[in-house]
């Protein structure tokens, strides 16, 4: 294969909108993640079960140094790929040459760093993972850059397939190493088995021989320089919180941090990440109407925030129940964790996608500045909150200042958009209230002693099912009171009506 064979043919394009494509696209990418998110939610249960907590915070030591150094030197290798709508043999033998070079260079530098590491948390396991988990970024970094020809074509199909493959092989491993051996190479070693996969998978479904080359070298480096800024800032933003913790409370602490987070991301991640997935390709054709490219973001938002604002308070008013029964009572103190970060991650990840909105429309500098911004406010208090109040500091800390980026998400809108800052929060109006009332009623529910004598299970699922009733039947009769505007509710009706219907001609 000395030539790169002609492109996946576009045919999509002359039969299905965009929005179409970017929705069936977003199908494939929350069907996958859902499945992922099965795998995932059992092999955490399982692995809490068997590790301890201080197994888990010094996993999360070296996942998150290696997750810094990735971010940090990130080429942006799938985004240039979508962006190079063009791209030939040079460009992709060069994104693959930095690729596995940066690779590479990020194991080494963590074998480098792994003696040194474990003296300053005194704690051996430190150096192991630190040389375990060098395997994940050097296995991606030899990754067939054509396979993200399919996602620049919007077809995740393939990416659906190779997502919960990589998944699988990683929680298969890991459980079996926790099984017979109850040691963090269990997570370890699931790490390095997903990134084997990945690499494998690659090749398989999109057959490619790549070249060392570096004839694109200063194109990629134009459209990669503001990128890699953003990466080292999103990095320094969201990966440092377990070094901190480890080393101002305790590893435990690290691990109980580690896992709330983990959860407090659980009702959120599996439908904004992959959404917004799925919008930025579309985004990038419509880097030339910068209408229709705002347009399709605030419906990007409004379709998110319908299910993560919920979700996410939904998610941190059933801990307290959900956590232990399903975890053990050795996690209690993640609880204040989800409690507490969970609610404004709901709020945050509607805008999740304002980023490659900036970025589709080539403002990535602004990116980076808003990334800043954010690092020089952000880290300080971080750091004040957890060495002078802990845990329960620390969260405090991470949600206040996730307000703080919701205002700055909005100002990137307002800046790159040319419209009001508000204009986002005002597309997700309907879900914000619905979601405030069902939070009112669950709270009361409790107050009032409803729930007084129920087990824990059927208190979770009363729960839920009185807190789904009121958000969806609040949402519904908001629509309907502002005459049904286009939006969400029109999507979801269009969508269930047909189903509907097929159901009841079934049963007759």
């Amino acid at each position: 294969m000395d030539e790169v064979p002609p492109n996946i043919p576009e045919k999509s394009r002359a039969g299905a909108s965009l929005a179409a494509r970017v929705a069936r696209g977003a199908g494939w990418i929350i069907g996958g993640r859902f499945i992922m998110g099965l795998f995932g939610f059992l092999n955490t249960i399982i692995l809490a079960r068997l590790l301890a907590a201080e197994d888990f915070g010094v996993v999360a030591i070296g996942t998150t140094a290696m997750q810094i150094l990735i971010n940090l030197s990130d080429i942006g290798v799938s985004q240039a790929v979508i962006k190079f709508r063009d791209a030939d043999r040079r460009d992709l033998d060069t994104l693959f040459t930095l690729s596995a070079i940066r690779g590479a260079l990020i194991a080494a530098f963590l074998a480098a760093v792994a003696p040194l590491a474990a003296s300053f948390y005194g704690d051996p396991r430190v150096f192991w993972v630190l040389i375990g988990v060098g395997a994940y970024p050097l296995f991606t970094g030899l990754t067939n850059p054509r396979f993200y020809e399919f996602e620049r074509l919007l077809d995740y199909s393939k990416d659906f397939f190779l997502a919960v493959s990589t998944k699988l092989a990683g929680v298969v491993v890991s459980i079996i190493i926790a099984f017979m051996f109850k040691s963090y190479w269990a997570i370890v070693l699931g790490l390095a088995m997903n990134g084997l996969a990945q690499l494998l998978l690659s090749y398989a479904m999109r057959p490619y021989r790549p070249r060392l080359s570096f004839a694109s070298f200063q194109k990629i480096l134009g459209f990669s320089g503001w990128l890699t800024g953003v990466g080292l800032m999103s990095a320094l933003n969201n990966k440092l919180d377990p070094l901190v913790l480890a080393r101002a409370v305790s590893v435990g602490g690290a691990g109980h941090y580690f896992m709330g987070v983990q959860l407090a991301e659980l009702p959120t991640r599996e439908f904004a990440f992959p959404a917004t997935r799925a919008i930025y390709p579309g985004l990038s054709e419509l880097q030339g109407d910068a209408t229709r490219a705002n347009q399709a973001f605030l419906k990007g938002v409004e379709a998110m925030a319908a299910i993560a604002t919920p979700a996410a308070i939904g998610f941190a008013l059933v801990a307290r129940d959900f956590i232990p029964m399903m975890l053990g009572d050795k996690w209690l103190d993640a609880i204040p964790v989800v409690e507490i970060i969970t609610p404004v991650m709901g709020f945050q990840m509607p805008l999740l996608a304002t980023q490659y909105y900036a970025m589709a429309l080539g403002s990535t500098r602004l990116v980076f500045i808003r990334e800043l911004i954010f690092f020089l406010i952000r880290t300080p208090i971080f750091i004040w909150a957890a060495i002078e109040h802990g845990l329960v500091g620390a969260s405090i800390a991470v949600a206040a200042c996730g307000v703080v980026h919701i205002s700055l998400n909005l100002a990137l809108y307002a800046q790159t958009g040319n419209d009001a800052f508000w204009r986002p929060i005002w597309r997700t109006r309907r879900s914000i209230a619905a979601a405030g009332a069902m939070a009112l009623a669950l709270l009361g529910l409790r107050t009032g002693g409803a729930t007084d004598g129920l087990n824990v299970l059927a208190r979770l699922v009363l729960e839920i099912g009185v807190g789904a009733t009121i958000y969806g039947g609040l949402h519904l009769l908001l629509w309907r009171l502002e005459k049904k505007p286009d939006g969400v509710e029109r999507l979801v009706s269009g969508l269930a009506g047909p189903t509907l219907l097929k159901m009841m001609r079934r049963f007759r």
